[in-house]
């Protein structure tokens, strides 16, 4: 049995504190808050913001883990490099994980290795974005390094800009800046994958569809090996590339791409699992690949079986549907349907913190939308099929 410290202690971490468990490893977890949902799953919970790296190293060292980790969240990975480090433990690394979470660094890593990224401008005021403004009419700017999509906006005017970036600057916690870059047109996918010995391997593709009324948080994502409109495997090795090129030695990986103008230009890219339990869920029904086993074996340096992953033939029948609920907004009244949702048999995951006399609005980031279902199976057509059922059947009624 190893000690294993598991940094933030969320809804997602929870499939990788029962991991290693069921590995038959003991588990510290830190998180913010006394109530942290994963807290009950771990062997030991202590209080800490995932951000205060000394304080998450004082108990590292009040326990002396084998391994440190996370995942799917992309303000731990730096604290779990800093803890790895100090502790002589596995792990990316202080410099690949600033490298993975600091947009500004990403972007001017790409820009200098001739990966396809939009334009961009890391800025300190509204007069510093301006000019790129001007210049394209319509642009993003986000934080350096948050998560789920806080702080994003979509800009066409200097009154917006002047209205959002604040927000941005707010959000952004090594340094109070944030990134402009030029608005480009294109379906957007995810791709999530395992680095073994160097080598990345993609297990799990999705093309997203994003809420009409925020075209910066998706509401689905679909996913499958094939398509007859996209050319996944230029995804594939546009991915392979960038991830090896940037020198990530171990772990998982989340990266999101526009396809234009026949590129696949990156958006983002980190050194962590897709959230919403996409990394804990999807892939592994995707893929067949315990991503989870192989992050902790890798992380204890204990050997993996690297040849089955890079043989490995996936199923090009499956199809999962990742779909996240949009009621519309007001006083909770009631919600509908839930027992059908629970009880549904091509039911891989969901979550839905709708409670009566809750207020609803229209979420301003990935974190503040209702809830969501992860549904799957071997034929495209039926889940389609019982996707639009769930979304009729569960529905929230407003006073």
């Amino acid at each position: 049995m190893a000690k294993i410290m598991v940094v933030a202690g969320g809804d997602w971490q929870v499939e990788l504190i029962k991991k290693a468990k069921s590995m038959g490893h003991y588990v510290i977890c830190s998180n913010l808050y006394e109530d942290s949902p994963a807290f009950p799953f771990a062997d030991a919970c202590e209080v800490a913001d995932v951000l205060d790296k000394e304080r998450n190293l004082e108990i590292a060292k009040k326990y002396m883990p084998d391994a440190v980790i996370s995942d799917q969240s992309d303000i731990a990975v730096p604290t779990v490099a800093y803890l790895n480090e100090k502790l002589g433990l596995r792990g990316i690394g202080v410099d690949k994980a600033n490298l993975f979470t600091d947009k500004s660094m990403q972007r001017e890593f790409c820009k200098t290795n001739d990966i396809a990224i939009p334009d961009y401008k890391v800025c300190k005021s509204v007069d510093d974005a301006m000019p790129l403004l001007e210049k394209y009419g319509k642009i993003v700017i986000k934080p350096i390094d948050s998560q789920s999509s806080r702080g994003v906006y979509t800009i066409e005017s200097r009154a917006q800009l002047e209205e959002k970036s604040a927000d941005s600057i707010a959000w952004s916690n090594r340094r109070k800046v944030f990134l402009a870059e030029e608005y480009i047109e294109g379906d957007e996918f995810t791709i999530d994958g395992l680095v073994i010995n160097g080598h990345h391997y993609p297990l799990c593709i999705s093309v997203k569809e994003m809420y009409p009324q925020n075209q910066n948080i998706s509401r689905t994502q679909k996913y499958s090996y094939l398509s007859d409109i996209h050319d996944y495997d230029l995804l594939r090795r546009t991915n392979k590339h960038l991830i090896e090129l940037m020198g990530l030695s171990m772990g998982l990986t989340h990266s999101e791409y526009r396809f234009h103008e026949g590129k696949y230009y990156l958006i983002e890219t980190g050194a962590r699992g897709g959230g919403s339990n996409l990394s804990g869920k999807i892939v592994p029904f995707m893929s067949e690949v315990d991503n989870y086993e192989y992050l902790i074996k890798e992380a204890l340096g204990e050997s993996v079986d690297e040849e089955y992953v890079r043989d490995k033939t996936f199923d090009s029948r499956k199809y999962v549907i990742m779909h996240f609920f949009d009621f519309g907004e007001g006083i909770v009244n009631r919600v509908e349907g839930v027992d059908f949702l629970k009880s549904h048999p091509m039911m891989i995951d969901y979550q839905l913190e709708v409670r009566q006399g809750d207020v609803l609005k229209q979420p301003a980031y990935g974190r503040l939308r209702p809830g969501h279902f992860i549904l799957g199976a071997d034929d495209r057509k039926d889940v389609l099929k019982e996707a639009e059922r769930i979304i009729k059947e569960v529905k929230v009624v407003f006073n």
